[in-house]
């Protein structure tokens, strides 16, 4: 992957990460730091390295693992492919070149035939990933790159890992960018894919996110109820891409239709790019050129490192060994002067094909190399912190303290402790994510025990998917569970000192009975949390000793029941009716 501008790295970022000798930066985002590194072999890589919180979460390691693992399978021409990986770290392959976003913000909408070509590469890097099984969640202007031979989908496969317990469901994802069904928390599958697919093509046809600017909660209700902003999209590309936005998963036309469509309006062999475009292309290549050509030289150890912000902690003192006192699982350093190797051949790659207004991406690559090598020596001589350029919802996360660097740095390895392997139960929460449903309620005679061992997701439109997962937390407080409003917790065994705590919603559906009890004053009904997590056979004639009635779900209304109905008020910031059976 790539995207944002290089920088040069500063004085608190790591040398290496396992066998990869970084480069330079290349931005922030939410789950880490990214940098350009070089292979052993001298190839160019993108190496993200996990956010300390992350990666001190033995369930984020597990799922990282388990999700990357699944992605490595992921091939095709427009995938950024990933190559290696040991938590806390990612290695993919490096694309030189913007991400859509930075490229229309700064040059405008793409034409016709290019946000075609587009579409056609970006919906067969999808079909890639849905062929695993596998669904992105993440599609949106940030994530696809602009390479010289075409598009490039990157940072799949993660959002599964990122749903660890200190998330929730409004991280994974990018406001605007989601599909309906992803706000509601429902099943996602290719066709949420599709929805977000639809969108990016409408930002590169506009120049506009097609659901507007502002806070997430209004982009998430326009997402929801309102009709995308596609003027100004080409004749030729708007149906396709207002059947992508349907509300309605199952309105929604297949991956292979997009392909086939934008396949057939695409002009030419490559994908035809105004010259601002190509030009930023080349200028990201020649950037590229200049790091790796200081590495193979040796020239990177010689220059002078840019100085952090001052620290908030105090260096450890080293020993005469080199490492810090007590330090055991330190990693060696590298040698201070690397032996030179000579460049590595860039593999053949097809150019972008310039439009007539526009030049082939090599047509100028001198003159881009000089502005390179300039921007380079101005990054060296800059006298505080350069900022990593990033999305414009992602947030500068302090990077990790030199000390917590060296855990990373070395052969290959990890410092971190093997953790005890898991059983079954604990296993199977740690599978659950949010947004799925379970087949599982409060015992009707135990209020402290469920009807099932383990948690079991099925799918929402099941008539047993009684409850959702509204969060996946590192404790019983964090989920904010409120009775009165059908919701409660499930606590996992122990495991590796850590319990997750599943937060669940009740999903009631019209005409099923659960338990109530007697209220406090005679002829009124009462329910309770343990009542609404349970559910009861309506045609039965006895309930057990801890409640008194069968309730019959009838609806749940902004402020008025159905006539025959009992109210009980402010149910989630409305009104909850059910009858007595």
């Amino acid at each position: 992957m790539s995207g944002a501008a290089l920088r040069a790295l500063r004085a608190g970022d790591p040398e290496r990460v396992g066998p990869y000798r970084l480069l330079a930066r290349l931005g922030t985002g939410g789950m880490g730091q990214v940098y350009l590194g070089s292979s052993q072999g001298r190839r160019s890589v993108a190496v993200k390295v996990v956010h300390p919180h992350l990666a001190d979460s033995a369930v984020f390691r597990r799922r990282f693992t388990k999700e990357v693992a699944a992605a490595r399978r992921i091939g095709g021409f427009y995938t950024a492919q990933v190559v290696d990986a040991d938590p806390p770290w990612l290695v993919t392959e490096y694309i030189a070149g913007p991400t859509l976003q930075d490229a229309v913000d700064e040059n405008g909408a793409l034409p016709e035939a290019a946000v075609a070509a587009l579409g056609a590469g970006l919906a067969e890097g999808l079909r890639a990933i849905h062929d695993q099984n596998m669904i992105h969640r993440d599609l949106k202007p940030g994530n696809v790159l602009l390479a010289r031979d075409g598009p490039r989908i990157i940072d799949f496969g993660i959002a599964r890992a990122m749903d660890a317990p200190t998330q929730t469901v409004s991280m994974v994802g990018t406001p605007g960018y989601m599909s309906p069904e992803q706000y509601l928390g429902g099943d996602l599958g290719p066709a949420s894919d599709v929805f977000c697919l639809a969108a990016v093509l409408a930002f590169a046809a506009t120049g506009r996110h097609p659901f507007g600017e502002g806070p997430g909660d209004a982009l998430g209700y326009r997402v929801r109820h309102e009709d995308p902003n596609l003027t100004g999209a080409p004749e030729s590309l708007r149906p396709l891409i207002a059947a992508g936005l349907e509300k309605d998963s199952g309105d929604r036309p297949p991956v292979g239709e997009f392909l086939d469509r934008c396949s057939a309006l695409a002009t030419g062999e490559g994908m035809s790019l105004p010259r601002s475009f190509t030009t930023m292309i080349a200028t990201r290549v020649a950037e590229t050129e200049v790091f790796a050509g200081k590495a193979t030289t040796g020239g990177r150890e010689e220059r002078p490192r840019q100085d952090p912000p001052p620290p908030r902690w105090q260096p450890r003192q080293e020993s005469a060994q080199g490492r810090p006192p007590g330090e055991r699982h330190s990693a060696p350093h590298p040698p201070a002067n690397p032996p030179p190797h000579p460049p590595a051949r860039p593999p053949a790659r097809p150019p972008v094909k310039p439009n007539a207004g526009g030049v082939a991406v090599g047509a100028g690559v001198v003159g881009v190399l000089l502005v390179a090598v300039l921007i380079f020596l101005a990054n060296n001589d800059e006298s505080g912190p350069s900022s990593a350029r990033s999305s414009p919802t992602s947030t500068e996360t302090p990077t990790a303290t030199p000390s917590r660097m060296t855990d990373v740095t070395g052969d290959g390895g990890s410092s971190q402790q093997p953790s005890p392997t898991p059983d079954p139960t604990w296993e199977a929460f740690d599978d659950i994510s949010v947004g799925d449903c379970l087949d599982a309620l409060k015992d009707p005679y135990d209020s402290s025990e469920w009807t099932e061992d383990m948690p079991n997701a099925v799918s929402c439109g099941r008539s047993d998917a009684y409850v959702k997962v509204t969060g996946v937390r590192s404790s019983s407080s964090s989920c904010d569970s409120k009775s009165l409003d059908g919701e409660s917790w499930w606590r996992s065994p122990t495991h590796d000192g850590d319990n997750l705590y599943l937060c669940l919603r009740r999903q009631f559906r019209e005409g099923e009975c659960f338990l109530g009890e007697k209220g406090s004053k005679k002829g009124l009904v009462a329910i309770n949390g343990h009542g609404l997590m349970t559910s009861w056979d309506c045609d039965k004639t006895t309930v057990p000793k801890a409640f008194d009635y069968i309730l019959k779900f009838t609806g749940y209304y902004e402020s008025r029941c159905p006539s025959g109905s009992r109210t009980w008020e402010d149910f989630r910031e409305g009104v909850f009716c059910a009858r007595v059976v």
